[in-house]
């Protein structure tokens, strides 16, 4: 095996070690153009035993290219101003400019022990590797197994997502029990490929049957439906806001933000109309029918025009009823949940029209955008309200939360994401569920403006602490990881950090991220689309990649303005004559 590595050193040599070695780091001194940074390459060794008359142990030192220095001793820095002051070109002078020394500082992986059981594992190395050592690039085979170590035996667990950027021949394989159970975060700036990430992953993940829950806000997973294998899997879901799950002072809450704030005495009485429309349907279908029609009778037109669902016009109408009732002596709606209906005067019945115009002015805003929601979500389901229903064998959930606004987002992502957790919780057998949060800092942002922000919060931080004991794992998704809850994010042990030009988030990725080394740190605002650096539990070591594509696309992939603007030309012949 010997004489086998030195004719490979031999064909793939990069370098010799150069000055001081430390068992973490080195020097080469390189060949011309030999090397990249963030190549992987390999030194072999011998360590002496201390017992003796046993061989020498035989070591591949493996380590990654942290940064590569070029100067020319020949040619001093103040012979480069001497030539600037005179607008003076180098070639036209006597000046050396051949005599170049590049050096590489190279980062310690480990050591690779043979001879053992322990091939492709790396070890701590404990002595520095001996100057004037050759380096070499090792062969694709030899990357292999050391990217892969254990996970090599485990093809279940191996998730393929990228090639090595330096050497796509080489595959990438990750750890995906890591994934599922440790929590991963995929972090980019806009436009870098996070969603692109994020769906290989998942695609790997359903051709292992794992259950899956999406949280879309844009649409970006409808096309999983489309690879295939998968397609009868994916089911997609419009979410409508599941008002009755809420509190009355948070319903309250909602109409004043979408519709006209209440005021201190219709906050008084809303909790009253909130119940009695909250158990409206708590009865046998033959009660329902009279209660129904005493509904119409009272709150008019907008009853048989709409119907009655367990929604804000349900609550508008019941203040209407109940405003109606007051004003003609009518008391049979104390019966439905409401006894202090009885003892309304005419003071409270204005209140009630108040209630009545703020909550049909909300019920007008949640309508438009569960419509958009409905709308883009295309195909898709009625969330039930077993959520339990949504997690199966192999099924992938899209629930669609376009077109609402990021604090309802937050809300049905904290009813939903809750019952998922509690079910797991209560009943160890039931299907293990892995929850993508697309748009992340939307779930857990750093911190909370709203009771709705602030319940998100306390779900993805438990979720991210406990989850792991119940087999419930998160993928976190987000352009801003400033923005996003440090707890929740330090929870996560794997990471797939790909272009950030923003400072702000670079430094905040630096100090959360422990695994992410501070030369590779710097290399994220000059990554291209589509790089990215794995770093935690899923990889071996740190490892700068380039993402395979996904086989699915996203609903709404961002095209050429001007390409759509020429296709809606052409498709409106009469404004373009007009011109």
């Amino acid at each position: 095996m010997q004489d086998s590595n030195q004719h490979h050193e031999l064909n793939a040599y990069v370098g010799t070690i150069v000055g001081e070695s430390t068992s973490r780091e080195f020097r080469l001194a390189v060949a011309h153009e030999a090397i990249r940074e963030q190549d992987i390459i390999a030194v072999d060794a011998q360590l002496r035993s201390t017992t003796p008359g046993v061989l020498p142990e035989q070591l591949r030192i493996w380590a990654k290219v942290q940064r590569i220095e070029r100067m020319n001793p020949l040619f001093p820095s103040e012979a480069g101003h001497e030539l600037a002051a005179t607008r003076t070109d180098p070639f036209d002078t006597v000046l050396s400019l051949s005599r170049e020394m590049v050096t590489a500082v190279c980062q310690v992986l480990g050591a690779e022990r043979f001879g053992t059981d322990a091939v492709g594992r790396l070890d701590q190395l404990r002595y520095p590797p001996q100057p004037a050592t050759r380096a070499y690039r090792p062969a694709s085979e030899d990357l292999v197994r050391v990217l892969l170590g254990d996970l090599g035996k485990n093809d279940r667990r191996a998730l393929d997502i990228a090639v090595l950027a330096n050497r796509p021949e080489v595959d990438v394989k990750v750890d995906g029990h890591a994934v599922v159970t440790r929590h991963l975060a995929i972090l980019a700036m806009t436009g870098a490929g996070k969603s692109w990430a994020a769906r290989r992953i998942v695609e790997e993940l359903a051709k292992r049957q794992y259950p899956i829950v999406i949280f879309d806000p844009h649409g970006d997973y409808t096309g999983l439906a489309d690879v295939k294998g998968l397609g009868n899997r994916v089911r997609r879901y419009y979410a409508q806001l599941p008002l009755f799950e809420e509190d009355a002072d948070t319903v309250a809450r909602i109409v004043s933000d979408l519709g006209y704030g209440l005021r201190d005495t219709m906050r008084f009485r809303f909790p009253d109309v909130f119940e009695a429309a909250r158990s409206f349907f708590d009865c046998n279908d033959t009660e329902l029918a009279k209660r129904i029609a005493s509904l119409g009778e009272l709150a008019g037109n907008s009853v048989h025009t709409y119907g009655v669902q367990p929604n804000m016009w349900l609550i508008a109408n019941m203040a209407s009823a109940g405003r109606f009732a007051v004003l003609d002596g009518k008391t049979s709606l104390v019966t439905w949940d409401w006894p202090e209906l009885a003892r309304y005067n005419r003071r409270d019945a204005a209140t009630l029209e108040a209630i009545e115009k703020r909550s049909r002015s909300a019920a007008s805003v949640l309508h438009r955008m569960e419509r958009i929601n409905r709308s883009i979500a295309r195909a898709a389901d009625p969330l039930p309200i077993d959520r339990r229903q949504i997690v199966g064998d192999g099924s992938i959930s899209i629930i669609s939360l376009a077109g609402y606004t990021s604090d309802f987002q937050a809300t049905i992502y904290s009813i939903i994401a809750d019952d998922l957790f509690e079910a797991r919780v209560q009943d160890p057998d039931s299907w293990p569920v892995l929850l993508v949060l697309e748009e992340a800092h939307n779930f857990a942002p750093a911190q909370s403006r709203t009771p709705a922000e602030s319940r998100a919060i306390t779900t993805t931080r438990q979720i991210a602490q406990e989850g792991r004991k119940f087999n419930v794992g998160l993928i976190l998704i987000s352009q801003r990881p400033s923005r996003l809850d440090e707890t929740t994010l330090s929870q996560c042990n794997s990471y797939v950090i790909m272009r950030m030009v923003n400072p702000a988030d670079q430094n905040f990725v630096r100090r959360v991220v422990e695994s992410l080394g501070e030369d590779d740190a710097r290399m994220l605002p000059d990554l291209d689309v589509g790089e990215a650096i794995l770093s935690g539990q899923l990889v071996k070591f740190p490892t700068l990649v380039r993402l395979k594509e996904p086989e699915s696309a996203g609903e709404r992939e961002e095209r050429d303005a001007f390409a759509v603007l020429d296709e809606v030309r052409r498709n409106n012949p009469s404004s373009a004559s007009a011109r």
